[in-house]
């Protein structure tokens, strides 16, 4: 779904206005879910449940001849760096938005001022956690926490030493040897 609105503006994390001098002439909201689609066994499809993907907000700001070089200057500077922005809009606030594109176009007819799309997408920041497993409910106790063991060395498994003999050719004694030499 897509919306056109008014713009409000487009503010920093300190909630101050992000670029003064850019005067913002319109905003394309996309809001979307993508819907999972199974094939079933009698070639019907079955759609079991929808993943609601990250905001896109389309901004036009208009750069005015007097400040066109340093606002655009601005606009790209804040464009490689990674402050997210929000964007009040007469439908809501559209929050943790990152610029993630900002094209546009120069024209001699347009000399004293450019106008650039700004493309922002909602930004979806995850910290993962994790617990460490006592040692109990580790399956093997190789794989358990190695801090009280010292340093470890790898062990190729079991199944390459044995193709690795099996491709050298080697056999009896030489075999013996070298499998004893991998610690097999």
């Amino acid at each position: 779904m897509e919306k056109t609105m008014e713009v409000y503006g487009l503010y920093d994390g300190n909630f101050n206005l992000a670029f003064p001098d850019a005067i913002s002439m319109k905003a394309s909201v996309r809001e979307e879910a993508k819907l999972m689609e199974h094939p079933m066994e009698d070639g019907a499809t079955i759609a079991d449940h929808r993943v609601i993907l990250p905001v896109g907000i389309e901004l036009v700001v208009f750069l005015p001849a007097e400040s066109y070089k340093d606002s655009y200057n601005c606009l790209r500077q804040a464009f490689r760096g990674e402050e997210l922005y929000t964007v009040h809009l007469a439908t809501g606030i559209y929050s943790r938005m990152a610029l993630q594109a900002m094209p546009h176009e120069e024209t001699p007819d347009q000399s004293d001022a450019i106008a650039i799309t700004l493309s922002l997408k909602e930004a979806r920041i995850i910290t993962t956690q994790y617990q460490a497993l006592p040692p109990v409910k580790v399956k093997s106790p190789k794989d358990t926490c190695t801090v009280e063991r010292g340093e470890q060395q790898p062990q190729p498994p079991a199944q390459i030493k044995t193709i690795a003999l099996n491709m050298s050719g080697i056999k009896g004694q030489g075999a013996k040897k070298l499998s004893n030499a991998w610690g097999k």
